[in-house]
């Protein structure tokens, strides 16, 4: 047996929080009564993504990125060492980067330290050049979210090297009454509530569902959109938030749609929702839908990625083509109307959760990737070489 715990480095690639940010802080939280340290590296010096995992108990590391590239090799070599040195200071065992360009920016210096890398894909990259690809070749193995993001992968691993994992919830509901959420955003009392948690970003559909939304108001009339999700912490958002007002104000939707911004309760605000939606571009595992699901919330989303993989279309939530927004308002409308059916759809959501996504499953199997990773045995009985029996203590 280890005199201590095995260290586990999670790169973060943004100063942000988002899905990366929340998903590697569940892997975290999951892996850490088996006998796995999570440390975070995050970008800068303070940011949100430092507060959040310190928080939440885990010890952060502060990294400045350097682009990977071969003109100006000589910086990112010297960087990529640097890193390796904090790597050995703070005895980390194994380097996990949450997304390709964490790998971009810590994959080599893992190398340098002679420790396992393994980098998670969350979303897809249908192209890569020649030049990222190769940047690629430190790593050892890849966790992808999602069937579809592997098929997806532009760059070719092999099933030794790759590997599935799922996320996996708690499925504890959060105690909240729609008539408070009601109050502290001025929905009308009779209305019901369709809620989208995304950034306001050009990744989500945000027209689609606009387009959705006018037939919904039109027809139903006694609805209010609410949008929870970060709109303002970088220009990017900024700038495509006032581009989504301005799309709704000219489509005569002010008043259906609130934004909350970034939010630290969000279960509470899914609690309040009648109806939770997703229109997307294109998506890797999102676990918004998961916690929706956890919620007892029918789940309408966009056929995309790997929410087909989430969702079964008529039984826990129904799916709807890309950009079908006649399809898609006519799948809100018929839930509105049907309460029982509603109801449900969300009862079998949220067992589907209780019995495929759950969390204990998800930290078997993160567990079995570090354990191969580190060139453990992990048994059928549930341990490995390190020590530590894959139960709760």
């Amino acid at each position: 047996m280890r005199e201590r715990n095995y260290r586990v480095a999670h790169i973060m690639p943004w100063p942000t929080v988002g899905g990366t940010e929340q998903a590697t802080l569940r892997i975290a939280e999951a892996v850490r009564p088996y006998g796995f340290e999570s440390v975070a590296f995050c970008p800068g010096e303070k940011s949100p993504v430092h507060e959040m995992f310190a928080t939440a108990g885990f010890e952060t590391v502060s990294y400045h990125p350097v682009e990977h590239s071969y003109r100006r090799a000589w910086p990112f070599l010297r960087y990529s060492w640097q890193l390796a040195r904090e790597f050995r200071r703070s005895k980390i065992d194994l380097v996990h980067c949450a997304d390709l360009l964490a790998a971009y920016y810590a994959a080599l210096a893992g190398k340098m330290a002679w420790l396992p890398v393994v980098c998670h894909i969350r979303c897809a990259f249908d192209e890569l050049s020649w030049r990222d690809r190769s940047f690629l070749w430190p790593i050892d193995s890849f966790i992808f979210v999602s069937r579809d993001t592997w098929r997806r992968f532009a760059h070719k691993v092999d099933e030794r090297r790759g590997t599935v994992v799922y996320d996996g919830i708690d499925c504890a509901r959060a105690d909240a009454r729609a008539d408070e959420v009601k109050r502290e955003f001025g929905i009308p009392d009779d209305h019901k509530i369709i809620g989208m948690v995304s950034r306001v970003a050009p990744a989500k559909d945000f027209s689609t569902l606009a387009k959705a939304a006018v037939k919904v108001i039109a027809e139903y009339g006694k609805v209010t959109f609410l949008i929870v999700g970060d709109h303002e912490s970088l220009p990017a958002y900024r700038a495509h938030y006032a581009l989504v007002k301005k799309m709704l104000s000219e489509q005569g939707l002010d008043g259906a749609f609130i934004f909350t911004g970034f939010r630290r309760d969000v279960a509470r605000l899914l609690a309040a929702m009648d109806l939770f939606v997703l229109s997307t571009h294109g998506e890797g595992l999102p676990l918004v839908v998961l916690e929706a699901m956890a919620h007892g919330k029918p789940v309408i989303a966009t056929a995309v990625g790997g929410l087909p993989e989430i969702v079964k279309d008529g039984v826990t939530g129904l799916l709807h083509a890309h950009g079908d927004a006649e399809t898609f308002a006519e799948q809100m409308l018929d839930l509105l109307r049907d309460d029982g059916r509603r109801q449900r759809m969300g009862a079998a959501a949220q067992r589907e959760v209780r019995e495929r996504w759950s969390k204990d499953r998800f930290a078997r199997d993160m567990i079995a990737v570090y354990s191969r990773a580190l060139g453990l045995k992990d048994s059928a009985r549930g341990s490995c070489e390190c020590g530590v029996e894959l139960k709760r203590a």
